[in-house]
């Protein structure tokens, strides 16, 4: 999704015809080139996300139309990010009644301007289902299966929803490409088998962002989720952390993370999880038997099909990452809960 900001610079003639001659002398070499092979596709994790050269998700690349005549105008594109998020109260409620006006929009601290401000309601969902089956999680095994199983049957809607299903251990497997059949689904799950004794998290995050979330494009409201569950543990992941959240922010794709434990229990997994969720806009819940599922999928459904939207114009046309806030104005008791950021890739 993007709109135009078109700044007109009036050339005079001289520059005009400094131009065209200039043209006519470089573009019969330029048309004689014989045209190179297109680029192949980069495979799955090849190169670090950081090195990418992607428009910015969601986002027109920069286009500059070059008038060469006289009273003519030089126009260029700038694309537009666009952050969905949820606002709650001091008891976890979500409201649905805010207005543009009630938000200010830091882009690298940076106030910026909003360009559209929506609230978008049953939200169709794009998601992967991320399953931990690696020796770590063997006590819990069961449960986070069971957990798996209730979101696709009491979450998914077949009518609007597509969902893939991978599991990692040390290595990553896909077991179901992306479907709206619960069928389809709860079968993969009830042949997913123990994939080694190591935990590739960082590396299982970064691979289904990449794999079954492709690059957004203009026109796409679905929302996109990857739900992982996981003890939140990692051993041997070539990818790092920060290269699991930076992966999920360049798809915008929002982290629904769920650990199962004793409530009364903060294991260091707990904190990867938080960060994962609040880094890119998701959630983190913990279930300390199932019990707590209806409760926790009936909240997280909430969280993903009801979200408020804006657009904006970068700040700064810095290449990069760069951070966004979003603040209440005069309400500061309220949270909202967004991702930290996006990339922009300079053309």
């Amino acid at each position: 999704m993007a709109s135009a900001d078109e700044p007109s610079v009036t050339r005079k003639s001289l520059i005009a015809a400094l131009v065209l001659m200039y043209l006519a002398v470089t573009m019969p070499s330029v048309l004689a080139r014989p045209a190179g092979p297109a680029p192949e596709a980069s495979p799955l994790g090849s190169a670090p996300e950081s090195g990418a050269r992607n428009p910015l998700p969601g986002a027109q690349s920069w286009t500059v139309a070059t008038a060469l005549l006289p009273g003519y105008t030089i126009r260029r594109t700038v694309p537009e990010v666009r952050i969905q998020f949820t606002v709650a109260d001091d008891r976890g409620h979500l409201l649905h009644s805010l207005s543009g006006s009630d938000f200010r929009i830091l882009d690298n601290r940076a106030a910026v301007v909003l360009s559209n401000f929506s609230r978008l309601d049953d939200l169709p969902l794009q998601i992967g289902i991320l399953l931990d089956v690696s020796d770590s999680v063997q006590k819990t095994a069961v449960r986070e299966r069971k957990a798996a199983e209730f979101f696709v049957q009491h979450v998914l809607r077949p009518q609007t929803d597509r969902a893939s299903l991978l599991a990692f251990g040390s290595e990553i497997r896909l077991w179901q490409r992306s479907t709206g059949d619960r069928g389809a689904l709860s079968q993969a799950l009830a042949s997913v088998k123990q994939l080694g004794y190591a935990t590739y998290l960082y590396d299982g995050v970064y691979r289904a962002c990449r794999e079954q979330f492709p690059a957004s494009e203009d026109g796409n409201t679905a929302q996109r989720i990857l739900l992982l569950i996981t003890d939140g543990d990692d051993n041997g992941s070539l990818r790092s952390l920060g290269d699991a959240i930076s992966a999920a922010q360049r798809r915008e794709i929002q982290i629904f993370a769920l650990s199962v434990h004793s409530p009364r229990l903060v294991p260091d997994g707990d904190k990867v999880l938080r960060r994962m969720a609040d880094d890119t806009g998701g959630q983190f819940y913990v279930a300390g038997s199932e019990k707590d599922f209806p409760a926790i999928f009936a909240a997280m459904e909430q969280q993903m099909r009801t979200q408020y939207a804006v657009s904006f114009q970068p700040g700064e046309q810095t290449p990069g990452f760069h951070a966004v806030k979003i603040e209440m104005a005069g309400r500061q008791a309220l949270r909202v809960h967004a991702r930290q950021g996006y990339f922009y890739d300079a053309p």
